[in-house]
């Protein structure tokens, strides 16, 4: 079975170790490099939105979008464009890479797609004939 290759999205990293905060935006796979070659880019090419996340060093790890007070007291800023060309020009990018067996995860994806189809159209019939039942009482 072929099998085909898949890279994550790039998660760009950029650490503030006096702040106890690490900062991150969401890259299209591959573009972060691309985009540190021509920094002239569109960012909209390069970036999947334009929000900065945040977490706590010492956290668990759960993110959210940074707030205006963290921008300012770890880039001096709260302009998030200027944020996000920070951390592209800086930051690391982290990303994975996997394979995939093509045939048998469409295989799988067609059946499950098939079966939700059935599900679907028997309970659209179901529907209708209880509409039906329900109209015919007034009749």
């Amino acid at each position: 079975m072929p099998l085909v290759t898949f890279k994550t999205p790039e998660r760009v990293c950029w650490d503030d170790e006096k702040a106890g905060l690490s900062f991150f935006i969401v890259a299209q796979p591959e573009s972060t490099a691309k985009w540190r070659e021509n920094p002239s880019a569109p960012l909209d090419d390069v970036v999947y939105s334009q929000d900065v996340f945040s977490f706590k060093k010492d956290s668990d790890g759960f993110s959210r979008v940074a707030s205006e007070e963290e921008l300012m007291q770890s880039f001096k800023t709260k302009d998030t464009t200027a944020v996000v060309r920070s951390i592209l020009s800086a930051g690391e990018i982290k990303s994975k890479e996997f394979e995939l067996e093509v045939e048998a995860q469409t295989t799988t994806a067609m059946n499950a797609a098939s079966h939700a189809a059935n599900v679907a159209s028997e309970a659209a019939t179901t529907a209708l004939e209880g509409v039906k039942g329900y109209i015919s009482s007034f009749w």
